[in-house]
């Protein structure tokens, strides 16, 4: 079982620590629910960063992290991008039991993690970067939508499939909510937002083209609400290169200067 593996692990060299994450360490395991490991190793094996194997009968889904990382956690005094890779060990940490701990390193880093509330940060220029491609993909789909071209008709069926994936996501980065799966992202929904759940699975089950695209307008307004709505048919708007630093004020800067030189003055 779970025990074995951890004692395997233990045994090997390589590995410096080892840490439950997921819905396993709640003994909240169903038929298909997967195992989910943070597995510190040392420098040799900085190449790995996840994989995938069989422990127990369920998929081992495993995140590898380096001493070298795990210490940069453990001495980090301010969020870290939640986008980057530490970030999102730190995320996982978090929460996470530490089954095996050679050095006290994944201690360590835990115990920072709490104490300085580094994984609670949005990834700098998620809402933004949210904002910007929802639009963007609205603009072109609605473009597509008005042909009469057969494989523009099925192009446009592929992108609906990603689009609704990123409207999805994409309500959460809006609104500075950290992203931690599907499965929370449901129930965050169901309880603080059911509309938008309801309307993002009719929009999924509907096979109308129109008549979906109508729907997935409805969710891309819902989900730029937070960040500044949709852009009118036809606009002008700018993509800033560092998102981090994409203030309002930087993007109206942008927009206007796109705007002069193709629009009458």
């Amino acid at each position: 079982m779970l025990d074995d593996v951890v004692h395997r692990l233990a045994g090997h060299p390589a590995v410096q620590g080892v840490a439950l994450c997921g819905s396993a360490r709640d003994e909240a395991l169903m038929r298909v629910s997967d195992i989910d490991l943070l597995i510190a190793v040392d420098e040799a094996h900085a190449d790995l960063r996840s994989g995938v194997t069989c422990i127990a009968g369920r998929m081992g889904d495993l995140l590898f992290a380096t001493t070298r990382e795990i210490a940069e956690i453990a001495s980090a005094e301010s969020a870290l991008d939640a986008g980057a890779w530490v970030g999102m060990l730190a995320l996982h940490l978090e929460h996470a039991d530490i089954l095996f701990d050679r050095h006290g390193a994944l201690a360590r880093a835990q115990a920072q993690i709490r104490r300085c509330e580094l994984a609670s940060g949005a990834e700098p220029g998620a809402a933004y970067r949210a904002w910007n491609k929802i639009n963007y993909d609205r603009q072109h789909n609605r473009r597509m939508l008005e042909s009469d071209d057969p494989d523009y008709a099925a192009a446009l069926d592929v992108r609906l499939l990603y689009g609704l994936a990123d409207v999805f996501t994409g309500y959460f980065a809006t609104r500075g909510l950290r992203w931690q799966g599907e499965k929370a992202a449901v129930r965050y929904l169901r309880e603080h937002d059911p509309e938008f759940l309801a309307l993002f699975r009719q929009a999924h089950s509907e096979n109308d083209q129109r008549a979906k695209f109508g729907l997935y307008e409805r969710l891309c307004e819902a989900a730029t609400a937070p960040a500044g709505g949709l852009w009118p048919d036809g606009a002008t708007s700018a993509h800033l290169r560092n998102l981090a630093a994409a203030s309002p004020e930087a993007h109206t800067e942008a927009t206007a200067f796109i705007a002069s030189l193709f629009e009458d003055g």
